[in-house]
């Protein structure tokens, strides 16, 4: 069984989050609403600039490879400042079946605690394994997005989900 080592992801790790991000857009763009044709133009630093202005986990295999990311972002507006998103949540091919995107999810909830009263995320609707974690975590569905993302000529629907954290 693998060991993956968790911790906080900072502009250090810019080089392995960028190409970490780049191999999970090239390889299922229609899990994420971001592009790799967009992504592939942004530069180590600007990688480097949202990871110190966010939140992203990485999971690290025990030679220190990257194998897993899962970010949250807080809401900045007045009225919606009590929810949080998961976004780019990717572990990679070989740390697949192993716990990892559980412990990922898990630390990421456990980071944002009781700051927030629900965590929301979206998954592409083919994606059964991931709709089976996160349900298995409380997450709940409350919507589906019809023909939410076009790759190339096929849409995709997203089922929207969230879990309450607060009272």
């Amino acid at each position: 069984m693998c060991r993956f080592k968790l911790r906080r992801l900072d502009g250090n790790d810019a080089w392995s989050f960028r190409e970490i991000r780049l191999e999970a857009l090239a390889n299922h763009p229609e899990a994420f609403g971001a592009s790799w044709e967009e992504e592939q133009r942004q530069s180590e630093a600007q990688f480097a600039e949202r990871l110190e202005n966010g939140l992203v986990i990485g999971g690290f295999f025990d030679d220190g490879m990257l194998a897993g990311t899962i970010g949250v972002s807080k809401s900045k507006g007045i009225k919606t400042q009590h929810v949080g998103s998961i976004w780019g949540m990717f572990v990679r091919q070989t740390a697949r079946r192993t716990g990892l995107s559980r412990r990922l999810l898990s630390a990421a909830v456990d980071e944002v605690g009781t700051t927030l009263r629900s965590l929301r995320l979206s998954v592409v609707s083919s994606n059964v394994a991931a709709i089976r974690l996160y349900r298995s975590m409380g997450f709940k569905e409350w919507a589906v997005e019809v023909e939410a993302l076009k790759v190339g000529d096929i849409y995709h629907d997203e089922i929207l989900m969230r879990l309450e954290l607060g009272p």
